[in-house]
């Protein structure tokens, strides 16, 4: 298929919403302009007969000609589109591909999540689908919560400012450490889990004011990513600071060659504010965790860069095991190490270091 000139722009521009979905765009702009969905579908590269699709559950995938065609429609860049649609160019489609315009089922568990409402609010009247990085997202601007639980929540932060407080700092750890930082937050969130499911940690303090603000008990297993979200980053910062030192062999604080477990566990401990209940038993989830991310450095290659600092915290963290790949999308938990599963049975504790 080939473009002999550019197409008109379409009366009527539909503000893109970042992460949006392509079917959700295209929806809204289609109905902005009076179209069809298949309509706008054909105009931009489908053939033959295009079919409704359901932005909920359905993505379409787009080849280089039907997504030059759809920025042109838009009135904006390529490159603006792109940004905007962080799905648009994942298509397999090639440029000599007759069908440019395909609908691909969202795998299960990668659900897309409504953005929020009071972001999507003045942008039409259908609802606006992201792209699932996880299955729940944090709107700062607005202060709100949503999920995919019971027909796709919203719930509001304006009681919970520690939740948005602690989305901030997130980003600012993904901004920092790089895509490692989604396997660290992983990791943390599971250590949370494994805390909530073995009653250890905040249970009896913040989580369960947090749960008495949501007008929930334990039983509501879509609001513990959000009980325990404010310490998961904590610990997802306190992770990276551990995993700088060991890129470059070293310990925590710089001391010896090894784990230096008791350290970490007990500063972590300390950054929560629950010294004594990580020193009860807390520290088990954690050391399950150093296991899988040990210093394996040969000794030769540790000691020729035994002055080299710690990477600079404004450097991205290089990809180490056990996270060589990490997903960027679908449920946070698919990018951990750690096995255990919120809602299954904690059939066996984690590694516990000898004595």
């Amino acid at each position: 298929m080939r473009i002999d000139r550019p197409l008109e722009r379409l009366p009527r521009r539909a503000v893109m919403v970042r992460g949006e979905t392509v079917a959700s765009y295209l929806w809204r702009l289609a109905e902005l302009n009076g179209m069809g969905f298949e309509d706008l579908a054909q105009h931009v590269g489908a053939s033959g007969t295009a079919r409704v699709v359901d932005p909920g559950i359905e993505e379409v995938r787009l080849g280089p000609v039907a997504r030059q065609r759809l920025a042109e429609v838009s009135g904006v860049t390529l490159a603006h589109l792109a940004q905007a649609l962080v799905s648009l160019n994942d298509s397999k489609i090639s440029a000599r591909t007759r069908r440019q315009v395909e609908v691909e089922p969202w795998p299960e568990g990668w659900m897309p999540v409504r953005a929020c409402a009071l972001c999507a609010a003045g942008r039409g009247e259908r609802p606006v689908w992201r792209v699932p990085g996880e299955q729940w997202a944090v709107c700062v601007r607005h202060r709100r919560w949503t999920a995919l639980e019971r027909g796709r929540m919203q719930v509001g932060l304006e009681l919970l400012p520690e939740v948005v407080e602690a989305h901030v700092r997130r980003l600012r750890l993904e901004r920092r450490t790089g895509l490692y930082a989604r396997a660290l937050l992983a990791d943390a969130q599971q250590v949370a889990v494994y805390w909530w499911q073995c009653r250890q940690m905040a249970w009896r303090g913040v989580w369960r004011k947090r749960q008495e603000i949501l007008g929930v008990d334990r039983s509501a297993l879509w609001a513990v990513p959000l009980v325990v979200f404010p310490e998961a980053v904590t610990v997802a910062e306190a992770m990276a600071v551990r995993e700088r030192q060991r890129a470059v062999g070293r310990s925590f604080a710089g001391g010896p060659a090894g784990w230096s477990t008791g350290r970490w566990t007990a500063w972590v401990g300390e950054r929560l504010g629950m010294r004594e209940e990580m020193a009860a038993g807390g520290h088990r989830g954690l050391e399950a965790w150093l296991v899988s991310h040990r210093n394996t450095m040969p000794v030769v290659e540790r000691l020729a860069c035994e002055q080299a600092r710690a990477v600079p915290r404004s450097a991205p963290l290089m990809l180490m095991e056990p996270h060589r790949v990490v997903p960027v999308h679908g449920p946070l938990e698919d990018a951990s190490c750690l096995p255990w599963r919120l809602g299954a049975p904690m059939t066996g504790r984690p590694w516990r270091p000898a004595g």
